[in-house]
């Protein structure tokens, strides 16, 4: 199975809220889709999509996507336009990218950006100390859970997979700019 979560926190403690999600979970063997609060999937077979790639590559520790915005070139596909305000420019690029890709991956082992974070629940419990521990030793609350996840994925030898055939809606500050960060402090 494969739960999909968008965390919240309204003290704005993003691993408390994703560990709280976690604890809703009781097979170890699910997976989890972890997604931001300004993030849309644009194309209707997104829980067939992500199941496809969990299928194909179980060994995976951490899956990713591309996205409209992020801060990570990386995860986002080259040509795409992130200022492009437009959503049915970026509705588009998710079905060209999901035509042209779908199945296809990229191992990155490397931090990637939490816009969509794809792990199986035993994953997280191997993990969880790490990312525990590294949040609040630097008092980490909605910024750099992201990368605590991916550092401690990599610690554990498991892969990161960017999904090449999955393209979602990021925000990501598209009005108010990538430096606008008040919303989270």
């Amino acid at each position: 199975m494969i739960w999909f979560f968008t965390p919240y926190s309204y003290t704005k403690r993003l691993f408390d809220a994703m560990d709280s999600y976690m604890d809703l979970v009781e097979d170890e063997n699910d997976w989890v889709c972890f997604l931001d609060g300004d993030t849309a999937f644009l194309l209707p077979d997104f829980g067939h999509q992500v199941k496809t790639y969990t299928d194909r590559y179980p060994d995976t520790g951490l899956f990713t996507c591309y996205a409209s915005r992020c801060h990570y070139q990386l995860q986002v596909r080259r040509g795409t336009e992130m200022d492009n305000p437009d959503i049915l420019y970026h509705r588009q690029q998710a079905e060209t990218i999901y035509n042209e890709l779908h199945g296809q991956v990229k191992e990155v082992n490397r931090r990637v950006a939490g816009h969509l974070l794809v792990m199986r629940k035993r994953t997280w419990l191997q993990i969880r100390p790490e990312v525990m521990r590294m949040v609040q030793k630097q008092d980490k609350r909605i910024l750099g859970v992201d990368t605590k996840i991916s550092n401690a994925i990599i610690h554990a030898g498991l892969k990161i997979r960017l999904m090449r055939g999955m393209y979602i809606f990021h925000y990501l500050r598209l009005k108010e700019g990538f430096s606008n960060d008040k919303h989270l402090t």
